[in-house]
C-alpha cells in the first residue's frame, strides 16, 4: 500500500517551501517511486515512465507555490499531474528507442506489473491467463483503465480515486463496476 505523508508533515512542507525550495526534495523522495511504478504499469515502458515521471515532478515543482492544503493531499495532486501528463504523452507521436540500461529497468518494471496483474487476475477470475487480463485491461477506455490501475495496482481506495479523477465516490464505484463487468465479458465470453 502506498502510504501518504501525514497531513501535518504535508502542511509543514508546504509552509517550508515558501522559504526554501530545496524542501521539495522531501516530496520527490517520498512519492517518486510510487508515481514511477504507476506510470510504468500504465505505459509498460521504463523509458516512457521515467520521462513522464520527470515531467510530473517538474510540473509539480514549478507549481508547488500554488498548492494550498485543503484536504487534498500532495499524493492525490501528484497523481492528477501524472495522469494528465500521461494523457498528453499519448496525444504525441511516438518514436522511442530503449537504451540497454533502460531495457533492464523495463524488464524489472514489467515483471513487477505482471505480478500485480496476476494478483488482480486471481482476485477476479482465479488462476486465468495473465496475458489475457493485461490485454483486456488495455481494451478498456482510458477512464476505466485509470480506475482499475489506481485501485488494484496502487491499492487506492474509492475515496482517493474520486479525489484524483475529481468525481464522486459513487461515480467511481459505478465506473469500477462497469470496468469489471467489461473485463468479465471480454475474458469470459458468453457461450452459444
Amino acid at each position: 500500500m502506498n502510504q501518504d505523508l501525514t497531513p501535518q508533515v504535508q502542511e509543514q512542507i508546504i509552509e517550508d517551501f515558501k522559504k526554501d525550495k530545496d524542501v521539495f526534495s522531501k516530496v520527490y523522495e517520498h512519492y517518486f517511486e510510487m508515481i514511477l511504478k504507476y506510470l510504468a504499469k500504465r505505459t509498460m515502458s521504463g523509458e516512457v515512465a521515467y520521462d513522464i515521471t520527470a515531467e510530473t515532478f517538474i510540473k509539480a515543482f514549478e507549481n508547488f507555490h500554488k498548492f494550498k492544503w485543503k484536504g487534498i493531499s500532495i499524493k492525490v495532486w501528484l497523481y492528477r499531474i501524472a495522469i494528465n501528463s500521461l494523457k498528453n504523452y499519448r496525444k504525441k507521436p511516438k518514436a522511442e528507442i530503449l537504451t540497454e540500461e533502460m531495457e533492464g529497468s523495463l524488464k524489472q518494471l514489467q515483471t513487477d506489473a505482471k505480478a500485480e496483474i496476476r494478483n488482480l487476475d486471481e482476485a477476479l477470475f482465479g488462476d486465468d491467463d495473465m496475458q489475457k487480463l493485461s490485454d483486456a485491461i488495455a481494451t478498456l477506455n482510458e477512464k476505466y483503465q485509470q480506475i482499475v490501475s489506481l485501485h488494484y495496482f496502487e491499492g487506492m481506495s474509492h475515496e482517493e480515486i474520486s479525489k484524483i479523477i475529481e468525481r464522486s465516490q459513487s461515480a467511481v464505484k459505478s465506473m469500477m463496476h462497469r470496468a469489471l463487468e467489461n473485463l468479465r465479458q471480454i475474458l469470459m465470453p458468453q457461450t452459444a
